[in-house]
């Protein structure tokens, strides 16, 4: 991601660099530093992840894949969204996914499971997503 974001910042941040946050440097900064070799690689790192995901489902005769969307509840006011760990591996495989309300902490912050797709099944993925979210909220 740093690699990429970097390559599609390169004009601007080279123009404005006093306009990106601390964090957004470390990540121009980083991703500047990847070699297109590197890039190639991890590109092909990808497709095969990708691939194994398909072929793990169709062994276990499954359409989606579940997992929780965070390693627990959102997080309290609007400074962040939370932790994405549970989201890197689809982000990475470059695979669809849906997370839905699935209840609620004590104190009142949601909770979420999420469904992840195999690539291209987008639009399988939300047609199943209305479905499950029905039984959810039941």
């Amino acid at each position: 991601m740093a690699a990429e974001a970097a390559r599609v910042h390169d004009s601007w941040y080279g123009a404005y660099p006093d306009r990106y946050s601390e964090h957004m440097r470390r990540i121009m900064q980083t991703g500047a530093g990847i070699s297109r070799d590197e890039i190639d690689a991890l590109r092909a790192a990808q497709l095969t992840l990708r691939q194994s995901l398909r072929d793990a489902l169709a062994a276990a005769s499954a359409d989606l894949w579940i997992a929780p969307a965070a390693p627990g509840p959102a997080p309290a006011g609007t400074h962040a969204t939370g932790n994405p760990i549970m989201n890197l591996p689809w982000t990475n495989a470059g695979v669809p996914t849906l997370s839905i309300p699935a209840g609620e902490t004590g104190n009142g912050l949601p909770l979420a499971v999420q469904f992840c797709a195999p690539f291209g099944a987008d639009e399988r993925l939300l047609a199943w997503g209305q479905a499950i979210e029905a039984r959810v909220r039941g």
